[in-house]
C-alpha cells in the first residue's frame, strides 16, 4: 500500500511544479490576490462588480470562457496546445512576464515564457466539462457560435485521439487520462509504480465514458452530426454489456454484512484485457445520465428494441444499486472519481464531487429519488460538514487533496441554488452566494484561473470546464444573480441549435419540440411565439405558456414552457 506521505507529495508540494500550492494561512484581507469585498455585515461580495452582483457571475463566465475560445497556449516543448496534452499550466498571475494578445497564440519562440504542468492529463473529464459549460450553457447564453465550433475541435480530437481501438475489450470509448505533452492518448503510465497512481497503459474509468458519453449525444443534439450520436451509442454499449449484474443484496434482510466493496462498474479497467485495476466507483450517476438521455431520444434515432431493453435494464440496476444497502446513498462511501488518485483498495478516500452530481441529476429528476426532500438536504449537509473551510465559503476538493478549490465551491453554490429554487429554504440561497462569490476570486481579469486561493496554478479542469457550467445552473435557479442590464437565455432543458439576438426580438431553435427554458431580459416581452403560435402569459408553467417575474429597474426574468414547438421568438 503506497504510504500517505507518498501519495500527497505531489498535491502538498510548494515547489514549482504541476501542484503548486501557498503553504501559509489565508490573508484574510485578500484571496487569490485580490482585496476581499465584504458587505456591511462582513460578508463576502463578488471580485467583480461587487455593488451590482448581478453582473458578477456572468463576468467571470465571459472571461474564462473567451480564455478558452480565444488564447490557445503552446507549448514550448512540443509545439502542441496545450489544451489537449496537459492538465494545467502556469498562468500570468505565475509568470508576471506572461503577454497575451487577444486571438493570437501564446507561446512559440517569440513568448515561450511561460510552463505547462507536467501531471498526467484528463481530457475525458474537461471535453465533457467543455461541452456543457461552452455549447450547452455560454453558445446560447451569448449567441455566439464559436463556442460550438470550439468544442467540436475538443470532442473530434478526442474520438481521433483518444479513442480505444474495435478489436479492445472495451471498444471504441474515451480514455479518461493521458501522460503529460502527449498528443495520443492511452492512460497514464508515468505513475503505475507510485502505487498504480493514475490508470495506466490501457487504462480507462467507466463513469468517464457515462460522462464523455452523455457529452457526445448532447452534442448530436446541437449538431445533428450522426458521428457524434454514434459515439454516445458506443459509450453506452460497452457500459452496457460489461455492467456487473451480481452488486444487488440479497432479499435476506439477515445477511452478515454489506458489500461495499464492488459498483456496477469498476473506478479503472483494463480496455485491451477487460481487467479491473479498481473496483469500486460510486459514481454511477454519470452512466445513469447516459441511459437516460438516449432513452429519452430513443424514438427520434430509431433506438432498436434490443437496445432500449438493455439500457433500461442497466440504468435500472445502476440506479437501485446506488440506492441499495451496498450503494453509496445508504453507505456514504464516495469513493473514485479523479483520475490521478492512486489506487485506495481499503477505500479511504472521499470525494464531493459524486454526492453533488448526484443530488443535481436526482434534482433535476425527482421521481428517481427515493426520498427527495430527506436525501438532497443530507448530501448538502455532508458535503458542507466534510469539505467545508473553515472561516472562508469555499469547499476542497477531497480527503487526499484537502484544498479548496473554485470549481468544486461553485458546484456546491449550483446545487444549492438549485434545491433553494425547488423548496424556497433562504438558508440554501446563502449558501449558493457566498460560496458563488468566493469562487469568482480565482478568475483573473486575463481570463486565467487559480484553482483555489491555496493553489495558484491553473487547470482546464477546475478553472474552466468544470467550473463555467455551475454558474448557469445558478442563475438558472436564481435569475436575480444574472445581468440585469442585458437579454440572455440562461437555460434551457433541449440543447439550442440556433440563436439570435437583436434590438427587437430573440430566436431561437431547439432540438426537441417540447422544452423549458429561463431567460433575463431587461424588460417584459410582448409576445412569446412557438413555432407561429400564440403563447399565453401564466402563472401555472404546470401547463404551455410563459411566466414573467420583475426583479429589478423593470428588468426580470421569463420561464417559457413549451408542450409542441422547437422555434421560438420571444419580442421585446
Amino acid at each position: 500500500m503506497i504510504k500517505y506521505s507518498i501519495a500527497l507529495y505531489f498535491i502538498l508540494s510548494i515547489n514549482v511544479g504541476f501542484a503548486q500550492t501557498i503553504n501559509t494561512k489565508t490573508k484574510l484581507d485578500s484571496l487569490c490576490g485580490a482585496k476581499i469585498n465584504l458587505d456591511k455585515t462582513g460578508k463576502l461580495l463578488p471580485r467583480y462588480s461587487p455593488q451590482n452582483s448581478s453582473r458578477s457571475y456572468s463576468q467571470v463566465i465571459k472571461m474564462t470562457s473567451e480564455f478558452v475560445k480565444d488564447k490557445r497556449l503552446i507549448e514550448k516543448e512540443t509545439g502542441k496546445d496545450m489544451l489537449y496534452t496537459t492538465c494545467c499550466f502556469q498562468g500570468p498571475h505565475m509568470k508576471k512576464s506572461w503577454k497575451i494578445e487577444q486571438g493570437k497564440s501564446i507561446g512559440g519562440t517569440e513568448n515561450a515564457n511561460f510552463d505547462a504542468e507536467g501531471w498526467m492529463h484528463n481530457p475525458a473529464c474537461v471535453f465533457a466539462g467543455m461541452t456543457q459549460s461552452l455549447a450547452l450553457d455560454y453558445f446560447p447564453f451569448t449567441g455566439d457560435v464559436t463556442y460550438v465550433t470550439k468544442v467540436k475541435e475538443m470532442l473530434d480530437y478526442q474520438l481521433t485521439h483518444g479513442t480505444t481501438p474495435s478489436n479492445f475489450v472495451w471498444a471504441n470509448v474515451p480514455y479518461a487520462s493521458s501522460n503529460p505533452f502527449d498528443s495520443l492518448y492511452y492512460g497514464a503510465t508515468k505513475w503505475e509504480n507510485e502505487g498504480m497512481r493514475g490508470d495506466g497503459l490501457h487504462g480507462i474509468e467507466p463513469d468517464k465514458i457515462g460522462e464523455l458519453g452523455y457529452a457526445y449525444i448532447k452534442f448530436y443534439e446541437i449538431t445533428l452530426d450522426k458521428k457524434y450520436l454514434k459515439a454516445g451509442l458506443d459509450c453506452a454499449d460497452g457500459l452496457a454489456k460489461f455492467v456487473k449484474k451480481d452488486v444487488l443484496p440479497g432479499q435476506n434482510s439477515l445477511e452478515p454484512s454489506t458489500q461495499t466493496n464492488r459498483s456496477p462498474w469498476p473506478f479503472r479497467i483494463n480496455a485491451r484485457t477487460g481487467k479491473t485495476i479498481d473496483e469500486y466507483c460510486s459514481h454511477v450517476v454519470e452512466p445513469i445520465r447516459l441511459f437516460d438521455e438516449i432513452l429519452r431520444i430513443g424514438a427520434g434515432i430509431s433506438l432498436d428494441t434490443g437496445r432500449i431493453r438493455q439500457y433500461t435494464e442497466t440504468s435500472k440496476l445502476a440506479l437501485e444499486w446506488l440506492y441499495s444497502r451496498n450503494g453509496p446513498m445508504k453507505t456514504y462511501v464516495w469513493n473514485a472519481y479523479f483520475e490521478d488518485i492512486p489506487s485506495d483498495p481499503k477505500q479511504a478516500n472521499r470525494n464531493q464531487v459524486s454526492p453533488m452530481e448526484t443530488a443535481r441529476y436526482l434534482i433535476n429528476d425527482p421521481g428517481k429519488a427515493n426520498n427527495l426532500e430527506a436525501d438532497i438536504p443530507a448530501l448538502i449537509y455532508y458535503v458542507k460538514s466534510a469539505f467545508g473551510t473553515e472561516n472562508i465559503d469555499a469547499i476542497k476538493e477531497q480527503s487526499w487533496c484537502f484544498e479548496p478549490m473554485a470549481s468544486h465551491t461553485s458546484r456546491y453554490a449550483s446545487v444549492c441554488a438549485m434545491w433553494y429554487s425547488r423548496t424556497n429554504n433562504s438558508w440554501f440561497k446563502e449558501q449558493a452566494l457566498r460560496h458563488f462569490n468566493y469562487a469568482t476570486y480565482a478568475v483573473e481579469p486575463s481570463g486565467a484561473a487559480w484553482v483555489g486561493h491555496t493553489w495558484p496554478g491553473s487547470w482546464w479542469s477546475d478553472g474552466y470546464a468544470d467550473y463555467i457550467k455551475h454558474f448557469f445552473d445558478g442563475m438558472a435557479a436564481v435569475p436575480e444573480w444574472a445581468p440585469d442590464n442585458e437579454d440572455h437565455l440562461i437555460k434551457s432543458s433541449s440543447a439550442v441549435q440556433k440563436i439570435s439576438y437583436n434590438d427587437k426580438s430573440i430566436a431561437y431553435k431547439t432540438f426537441d419540440t417540447y422544452s423549458k427554458a429561463v431567460l433575463r431580459l431587461k424588460r417584459r416581452p410582448k409576445k412569446v411565439i412557438a413555432n407561429g403560435r400564440l403563447l399565453k402569459l401564466t402563472n401555472n408553467l404546470n401547463e404551455e405558456g410563459w411566466l414573467w417575474k420583475e426583479l429589478t429597474n423593470g428588468s426580470g426574468s421569463v420561464r417559457i414552457n413549451i408542450d409542441n414547438g422547437n422555434e421560438i421568438i420571444i419580442e421585446k
